[in-house]
């Protein structure tokens, strides 16, 4: 199995970023209940970063078939720190030892970027997603305070 990670392609990949994000709001919220109001504006949110050196929007690819998305910045309100907005695999290609390579991506991209630690924000009741950032050296920071049912996690990464 050949992965392999590539810019988004907003023309032709729109449609997979709308499923990874509705898919990764259900797994952390229960329902697509209020995903309406995030989509909205989305394209145009991208289509913007993409533009900027800065931000990372990745789809992910096995063996040419479309696996994830990925979605960070190598800038944060906290110094030296990267904040991933988005890390998603497809149902198909979860359990199959693809998420480990997705931060190990992550990680590298934001080190090579001059960040020491990356940070992102985990829905409480997403617990396959916690299980795996617990077990791949994130841990708890403080509560997000915009948002009552996330927690903010860190990683430190690799020098």
């Amino acid at each position: 199995m050949h992965l392999t990670f590539r810019p988004i392609n907003l023309e032709t990949d729109f449609a997979y970023c709308v499923a990874a994000r509705r898919d990764a709001f259900v797994c952390s919220f229960g329902s697509d209940e209020g995903f309406e109001d995030f989509l909205t504006g989305y394209y145009e949110r991208v289509s913007e970063r993409m533009n900027q050196p800065e931000w990372f929007y990745r789809h992910t690819f096995v063996d040419g078939e479309w696996a994830g998305q990925l979605e960070f910045r190598s800038t944060s309100t906290e110094p030296e720190t990267g904040y991933v907005h988005l890390i998603y695999l497809a149902p198909a290609f979860r359990g199959r030892g693809f998420a480990p390579l997705l931060q190990r991506y992550i990680e590298t991209t934001l080190a090579n970027a001059g960040c020491r630690r990356a940070l992102l924000s985990v829905s409480r009741d997403n617990h396959r997603a916690l299980t795996f950032y617990r077990q791949h050296g994130w841990e708890f920071v403080r509560a997000n305070p915009k948002h009552a049912k996330t927690d903010f996690y860190q990683c430190w990464l690799p020098a």
